[in-house]
């Protein structure tokens, strides 16, 4: 292919203006930002692909070999016009003050040279013209007439290196070109593979707003960090852990944003305060609205799966008590009654208000007294993360229903064994002698769901069958203060049902046994023991013999 020089090889710049080349050369921290700049012009000359290909050529006959870096684009291409006030003149931009652009300073392309490159050679062309710019390793250059036209723009860098450094630069460069072009509407790829992706986050939960050149996606993160990532059509403004919205992270791609000078943060301005203003309505308004959304969605499937537990959780440790989002979802019906009805969270919330919420499981002996008693009743295990939400969410006491009350549930006639009435009289009559302010003792289920007495040999209420705090279920006195309390004896546990069989021939021995076993742990000492066992022989010696 024949060239044609069109002009001599630029003169070395006045010492002040090479030094405020080389300021501009490495105005980036980092060299290989320019993967960045020129990516970014790309796009503005409207290329819908960039591809970044590294080449390495072994060195000849000894020494260091070559790395060619290939920055391609098939946008709009550059003309002699462009080139002579845009590429090869400094501070001159046809992008200020145009919204639809990245850039702004016209000043990107110099950061080729922070790589310090042997020559830089560009190839482009635009309305018939073909154009070859030659940039050698003294920032001289040469304008070169082409033959053959190519389509956009073709930038390459050659530099000297070895093969190991070549492999170190390439993969880095990887590194470099994913973050800054992560999300940008064009495919770029490097050697060959696509290494951009749409904007989005991976979160349980998230929003998303569109319209014209701005782009918002938001989510509840899982540990409460806090993200914040911040784009210009895509390409990386800034990313940073931490932002205005606790336990949020968020994404905003949008045309008013834009990037200061160094590119090392968002230029904090009007249009960047607008930009804010829609992530803050997406963040307060529409995001908790769809988490309630995705919990109905999952509790309808299966209240009890990892998938809505999840949700729970991010209800209960994101919104806090927020009475606007439950206002906004009063109606989204993310629990159950213990009758398996769906109950909606706006109900949930009146009940909490008038202090009749409460938490069971179905079968539970507490929460049908309490659900026969006017109570709202949820299916909610202990523990879980359903009932971290109605903690947080509603203010209702972490210990539940089953875990601050018990309710014995009286035999059926039919299922009563043969020695209730010995043991139970017996027991009476032995607690009677020592004074106790006793008004029955009596046999009872104690295994119902989430029952927190099932281990226990007896419980005492004030009445029989009725539903007891745990805190009271050991009280039994005697005293002038005490109250009349009924002895309920768990006709489940091992040592009851052994007693049972010994009632019939030696209640009184069976009723000492019980009663021990009652006090141990609590208040049996050597005193109470010998109390009883004397008692129970009295009364044993006044049994009339067969």
């Amino acid at each position: 292919m024949a060239m044609t020089p069109s002009a001599p090889p630029s003169a070395p710049l006045a010492p002040d203006a090479g030094s405020a080349l080389e300021t501009l050369v490495h105005q980036f921290a980092d060299p290989l930002s320019f993967f960045r700049e020129l990516i970014q012009n790309a796009v503005d000359a409207g290329s819908r692909e960039v591809e970044v290909r590294f080449e390495y050529e072994p060195p000849q006959g000894g020494g260091e070999g070559a790395m060619i870096v290939h920055v391609d684009d098939w946008g709009e291409g550059m003309d002699r016009a462009i080139i002579d006030t845009q590429l090869t003149r400094l501070f001159s931009s046809s992008k200020e003050g145009d919204l639809t652009k990245i850039g702004k300073f016209g000043i990107g392309f110099v950061s080729v040279f922070a790589l310090d490159p042997d020559a830089v050679c560009v190839d482009t062309s635009r309305g018939g013209e073909n154009w070859r710019v030659l940039f050698r390793k003294d920032r001289t250059f040469s304008r070169i007439a082409r033959d053959e036209p190519v389509e956009g723009t073709k930038v390459r860098l050659i530099k000297s290196a070895s093969h190991k450094d070549f492999e170190k630069l390439r993969d880095r460069a990887r590194e470099v070109v994913a973050f800054w072009c992560r999300h940008l509407p064009a495919e770029v790829r490097f050697d060959g593979k696509r290494i951009n992706e749409p904007l989005d986050l991976d979160l349980p939960v998230t929003v998303r707003h569109a319209e014209t050149d701005t782009e918002v996606v938001a989510g509840y993160t899982v540990d409460g960090a806090s993200f914040s990532g911040y784009y210009n059509k895509g390409l990386t403004l800034l990313e940073e852990q931490g932002g205005p919205f606790p336990g949020v992270a968020f994404k905003l791609s949008s045309r008013y944003l834009e990037h200061t000078l160094t590119r090392d943060n968002v230029v904090r301005d009007r249009n960047f305060d607008k930009a804010m203003g829609i992530v803050k309505e997406l963040v307060e308004r529409e995001l908790p609205a769809r988490l309630f959304e995705r919990l109905e969605e999952e509790a309808a499937r299966d209240p009890g799966s990892d998938a809505a537990g999840r949700l729970y959780l991010l209800a209960a440790h994101r919104l806090g008590r927020n009475p606007r989002a439950l206002a906004a979802s009063s109606d989204r019906r993310v629990f159950r009654d213990l009758a398996g009805a769906p109950v909606t969270l706006g109900t949930v919330r009146d009940a909490a208000r008038h202090g009749r919420l409460e938490r069971s499981v179905p079968g539970s002996a507490v929460g049908d007294a309490l659900a026969s008693d006017g109570r709202l009743v949820l299916d909610v295990p202990a523990g879980g993360p359903a009932a971290a939400m109605l903690v947080s969410l509603f203010g209702l006491s972490s210990t539940g229903a089953d875990e601050r009350l018990c309710r014995p549930l009286p035999l059926e006639a039919e299922r009563t064994p043969a020695g209730a009435g010995a043991l139970c009289r017996a027991t009476a009559d032995l607690l009677r002698a020592r004074k106790t302010k006793l008004s029955g003792v009596h046999l009872a289920r104690f295994d119902t769901p989430a029952s927190r007495i099932a281990d226990r040999v007896a419980v005492t209420q004030r009445t029989f069958g009725e539903t007891t705090p745990l805190d009271e279920a050991r009280k039994l006195g005697a005293s002038v203060f005490s109250r009349k309390r009924a002895l309920v004896l768990n006709a489940a546990h091992p040592a009851i049902a052994r007693l049972l069989v010994l009632a019939p021939r030696e209640a009184e021995l069976a009723a000492y046994l019980g009663l021990k076993l009652f006090f141990l742990g609590d208040r049996l000492d050597a005193a109470l023991d010998a109390e009883l066992v004397l008692r129970a022989m009295e009364a044993r010696c006044r049994r009339p013999t067969d």
